[in-house]
């Protein structure tokens, strides 16, 4: 036995307060769930104990000192023979915010099952991934796994874990709640507050506590083989249930394997964007957070463990190697992504690679269209010209040669920054505003042999299916329309003759 139990939720119970059992007067835990969220410290502990009752009032202390546990979520619930033991009333120990104590009237003797729900911080959980490259650099194995990090003052042995991937807001965070003064002490515990304080804490924790509220599955024996896992999408949650039984100690973090996919298709692609400098290629190895196909192009189907594309892949570290024909293994890159929705793609820098080049010419240049408002101004008995509202238009053509040094077909995307908003005539068709006289870059790829899209307001992307060996010229114009160039200088439109 352990010296502290911890408390549980206090939305079931309008009249919850602190938790956690004295574990001298209980019998060990049949089961635990955790449910671990990563995007607030906070995770749901649901117990089930075995409670040994006498016939008349049974007094069961509970303290919680040295641990996160949160005193303001608790529940209490007896599970079996409810027509023969009540729960009386809880009540809290004066000048102390880490003990209570629950009043249990009994008509029978023996053993009773009972859930204790409670909110605990120190609990967390972190995603990384990785990826195992075959020699041709087209498929990959994928191994996804979870560290449980533990430092809520409790060991959680036997206990079956969930992992939560969404967004929680809490108004108060559950460590502060863990570390709140006893009454009477500079702060005031949860019994202690008005109603409409406990209310809105109650909403608070109602997210939480709707993804925890599943019967609790029977006790099994830790898993020997590496565990599986559940996937379930719930309203704008994911819950990734770990399968098997663990021991989650205290200060000792916990890997477990959450997905193991082999054959990923893999691709790598050969990028160049102004965004870092517009010089050279990087090669990047991508892959898709979809599930797999067989040789008929039909999804398998396989365990949610083996597969992709079931759910989106939590926040991570994702570390790319690459395997020789000789097994040796090399590093080849790694990047932290965020969470990767399903059907999204996940890409790995790999370096920078000298095997494509890119040249790029300015063919020619000319402005025109000029419009130059003029005036003339008296100053001291002399007219002086001014000119305001200078418009006009700056053409730029540009050729990119790219030379592919590659012994296989690799494909490339070249990414251009135009310092106005990008009106594009790409291999869409003419835009229907490709004749404003509006302000914007007017940038006209429509001779392009290669598709070609907007990716935001001042960036464009046309991509390549490259050869070894071929050249591609790739011929392009700009039109910068400038607009109001210079200051108004003569807002009243006064007018000398000239």
């Amino acid at each position: 036995m352990r010296r502290y139990l911890p408390i549980v939720v206090l939305l079931m119970l309008a009249t919850a307060a602190f938790a956690s059992v004295d574990l001298v007067t209980l019998p060990t835990r049949e089961s635990t769930q955790l449910t671990i969220y990563n995007s607030e410290d906070i995770t749901m502990v649901r117990e089930n104990r075995l409670l040994t009752v006498k016939p008349g009032i049974n007094r069961i202390q509970f303290s919680w000192a040295n641990t996160l546990i949160d005193p303001t979520s608790i529940d209490f619930r007896i599970l079996d023979h409810v027509d023969k033991v009540d729960l009386l009333d809880t009540t809290f120990p004066s000048g102390r915010n880490d003990a209570l104590q629950w009043n249990i009237n009994s008509r029978m003797g023996g053993k009773v099952p009972v859930e204790i729900r409670y909110f605990t911080s120190g609990i967390t959980w972190k995603a990384d991934y990785v990826g195992m490259a075959n020699g041709d650099e087209d498929e990959m194995g994928l191994t996804g796994y979870v560290r449980v990090y533990n430092n809520s003052g409790e060991l959680y042995d036997n206990a079956q874990v969930r992992l939560v991937v969404g967004t929680i807001n809490l108004v108060e965070k559950i460590a502060d709640l863990a570390r709140r003064p006893a009454p009477g002490k500079g702060g005031r515990g949860y019994a202690d507050r008005p109603e409409e304080e406990r209310e809105v804490m109650r909403r608070d924790f109602s997210k939480a506590v709707a993804l925890s509220c599943e019967a609790m599955p029977a006790t099994s024996a830790p898993a020997k083989r590496p565990p599986k896992v559940v996937k379930q999408g719930l309203s704008e949650y994911f819950l990734f249930t770990i399968a098997g039984r663990q021991d989650i100690k205290n200060k000792e973090p916990k890997r477990l394997v959450a997905l193991n996919v082999d054959g990923v298709p893999l691709k790598a692609i050969y990028k160049l964007s102004d965004r870092t400098g517009g010089r050279q290629f990087t090669k990047y190895f991508r892959f898709k957070n979809k599930k797999l196909l067989d040789r008929r192009g039909k999804e398998q189907d396989l365990p949610d463990m083996k597969n992709l594309g079931l759910s989106p892949l939590p926040d991570g570290m994702v570390r790319l190697f690459s395997e020789y024909a000789n097994k040796d293994l090399a590093y080849v890159g790694g990047t932290t992504t965020k969470y990767v929705p399903i059907g999204d793609r996940v890409e790995v820098s790999v370096g920078a690679d000298t095997d494509i080049t890119m040249i790029r010419r300015v063919k020619d240049q000319g402005i025109s269209n000029v419009i130059a408002r003029q005036y003339k101004r008296r100053i001291n008995d002399e007219f002086v010209m001014y000119y305001d509202l200078l418009d006009y238009d700056e053409t730029f053509v540009y050729e990119e040669e790219i030379v592919s040094g590659k012994p296989m077909d690799v494909e490339a995307e070249i990414e251009r920054r135009f310092d106005a908003n990008v009106i594009l005539w790409g291999s869409e068709g003419k835009p229907k505003d490709w004749d404003s006289d509006e302000a914007g870059a007017y940038v006209d790829l429509h001779e392009v042999e290669s598709r070609i899209e907007k990716v935001d307001q001042n960036h464009v992307k046309y991509f390549l299916d490259m050869k070894p060996g071929r050249k591609w010229t790739v011929t392009y114009k700009v039109t910068y329309k400038r607009r109001k160039v210079g200051p108004e200088l003569n807002p009243e439109k006064r007018r000398e003759r000239l």
